[in-house]
């Protein structure tokens, strides 16, 4: 039986002052924590925009979202989605940063 796995989708809004190296700084330092939680997903950027999907325990990706709600270096965060999971659909990404044309190529395969 696997574990009670969720995915939560959100969208939201960068700070007009976060830059590329930011956003890089950001995927890296996520990337080694998520993975200490048990949690893979993608974050996928359009300028500004942002969405990002996250898969894992449901303790676990609920407590890092309501810490993403309250970071203020994006705002309009706007929960998408959330369902329980039979199993991860990006395990081999772990936490990566894609275009959001990416994102959708993947979903449409």
């Amino acid at each position: 039986m696997t574990e009670n796995l969720i995915r939560l989708t959100y969208v939201s809004t960068f700070q007009p002052d976060i830059t590329d190296t930011n956003i890089d700084d950001l995927v890296a330092k996520a990337a080694s924590f998520n993975q200490a939680q048990g949690i893979t997903g993608v974050l996928a950027i359009d300028k500004d925009r942002v969405c990002q999907i996250l898969e894992g325990p449901k303790d676990h990706v609920e407590r890092l979202f309501r810490s993403i709600q309250s970071d203020r270096r994006h705002h309009t965060v706007t929960e998408i989605d959330t369902r329980p999971i039979d199993t991860k659909s990006f395990e081999a990404w772990g936490m990566v940063r894609r275009d959001m044309i990416d994102i959708v190529i993947h979903a449409l395969a």
